[in-house]
């Protein structure tokens, strides 16, 4: 049985522990994210971007680290999920947005945004079912796609970053959405996702 939430009198809600931290300073990193966005300094955000896509990579390691009661796990997963939406779904159509205004633009952004929540309600309710694979590719992932996509063609082909931008939110917008097998990462792939976020960080500074 699930242990009763708010047993006891605190100053405020939620659960406070190392983990929720990095989630929360994810979700500040990609309101950062969102900001330099509109203020028109792509490649900060980008940078910052990347920051929120590591605290996502390492909350879930860190809360793996500690004893949690059954609403600790709880609030976790359901914070995680918030942060992925504000990250990985409201910053990357913002950043289209940022770089055309073309009616098109709009509609992309909201089928993307649409296709990343249903993804993220997906997870939520299969979440205790197949632990080896995720049906539909996570939105997490566009964490490195989006900065990828941007370095790349940024120093090739600046003129488009708006296209490419615009066909990475369309391609992930359905792969968020296909019913697809995709092995979910272990301990090997942490590493080299971080060490590719931290690679595209370091491009971004000096390209």
């Amino acid at each position: 049985m699930n242990e009763p939430v708010n047993t006891k009198k605190t100053p405020v809600i939620g659960v406070w522990n190392l983990a929720n931290c990095v989630t929360w300073l994810g979700i500040a990193a990609a309101v950062l994210a969102i900001y330099f966005a509109l203020a028109g300094n792509a490649r900060i955000a980008m940078l910052v971007f990347i920051v929120s896509g590591l605290c996502d990579l390492f909350d879930g390691r860190v809360a793996r680290m500690f004893k949690r009661t059954d609403v600790e796990k709880a609030f976790g997963i359901q914070l995680d999920s918030f942060a992925d939406t504000v990250s990985f779904v409201v910053f990357p159509a913002v950043f289209l947005l940022t770089l055309t205004a073309a009616p098109w633009a709009v509609v992309l952004a909201i089928l993307y945004i649409l296709a990343g929540i249903t993804r993220l309600c997906w997870f939520d309710i299969t979440t205790d079912g197949d632990t080896k694979y995720f049906a539909g590719v996570p939105v997490t992932y566009m964490a490195l796609v989006l900065p990828l996509v941007f370095v790349i063609v940024n120093k090739a082909a600046p003129d488009l970053i708006p296209a490419f931008t615009a066909a990475s939110l369309a391609v992930m917008g359905i792969l968020y959405v296909l019913n697809i097998r995709v092995k979910k990462p272990g301990g090997l792939w942490y590493a080299i996702f971080g060490v590719l976020a931290i690679v595209l960080a370091v491009l971004l500074l000096v390209l």
